[in-house]
């Protein structure tokens, strides 16, 4: 499928580019992307590259994976990634990382949202076989900033357990939250004050 560009108040989301692979690298080397993420580590240059050539660009050509880079509309950086993969039947799944110097700005949940928004409007969601009708968001135990930005976008806290996303052959413990068309707008519910510790 084409790359969708998506605008916000503040950001522009399109498709990560070779320009952005020295950024994705840097941006990978902190510590709460390894982490927190399914990076490989240590994140060398050429998983930059792998990520841009294996990930994102098969991921929008077969419409399994749409990755978007967030960018100001001041100025062409790439700030981090939100992505949005096709998960099973009825759901998709949303997944996000933001570059140390961005964070806390608010950034993530803008692009989170468009996303989000544009999911449920598009014929990509709505045209599945069969159709989806929710988004869910998964974040390891101990990774508070995902859960704010999940919350702040209107997802619905559903629990915490054995995680569905592998992570180094791994299914560690995780939050999990859904999101519907008619969740929106607001901050989700039932989100346990754990979600948010450390």
């Amino acid at each position: 499928m084409d790359v969708v560009r998506l605008e916000t108040d503040r950001l522009i989301l399109d498709e990560p580019t070779d320009a952005d692979i020295p950024f994705i690298y840097a941006y990978c080397q902190d510590q709460l992307i390894s982490d927190f993420t399914t990076v490989p580590q240590p994140y060398r240059l050429r998983d930059a590259e792998n990520f841009l050539t294996k990930v994102v660009r098969p991921g929008w050509v077969n419409g399994t994976e749409l990755t978007w880079a967030l960018r100001r509309k001041s100025e062409p950086t790439i700030l981090g990634v939100v992505s949005l993969r096709a998960w099973n039947d009825a759901q998709a799944m949303v997944g996000f990382w933001l570059g140390a110097p961005w964070r806390g700005q608010g950034y993530m949940p803008e692009a989170t949202a468009a996303v989000c928004d544009w999911a449920f409007d598009s014929t990509w969601f709505s045209d599945a076989t069969p159709p989806k009708s929710t988004i869910v968001w998964e974040a390891l135990v101990g990774n508070p900033a995902s859960a704010l930005v999940a919350r702040k976008v209107g997802f619905r806290y559903t629990g915490t357990g054995r995680g569905e996303v592998a992570r180094f052959g791994e299914f560690p413990p995780s939050h999990r939250a859904e999101l519907t068309r008619s969740d929106r707008p607001g901050p989700g519910d039932n989100w346990p004050t754990e979600a948010f510790s450390k």
